[in-house]
């Protein structure tokens, strides 16, 4: 298998590198979901409003 390594990054620090990104990956799933919650769970005199910016984020 042949691999490009155009940034030259030791061994220690791509793994660093992809611990981080794991991290923030993980991060985001959680984010998106909870905002789909709250998109799908309003209540109240807001829900129009809300539920529309909700939909656009």
């Amino acid at each position: 298998m042949r691999t490009l390594d155009y940034i030259h990054l030791d061994a220690s620090a791509v793994s660093n590198v992809v611990a981080s990104l794991k991290q923030l990956l993980a991060d985001y799933q959680v984010f998106y979901t909870n905002l789909r919650g709250f998109h799908w769970n309003i209540k109240g005199h807001g829900f129009f409003v809300l539920h529309g910016k909700f939909e656009d984020m």
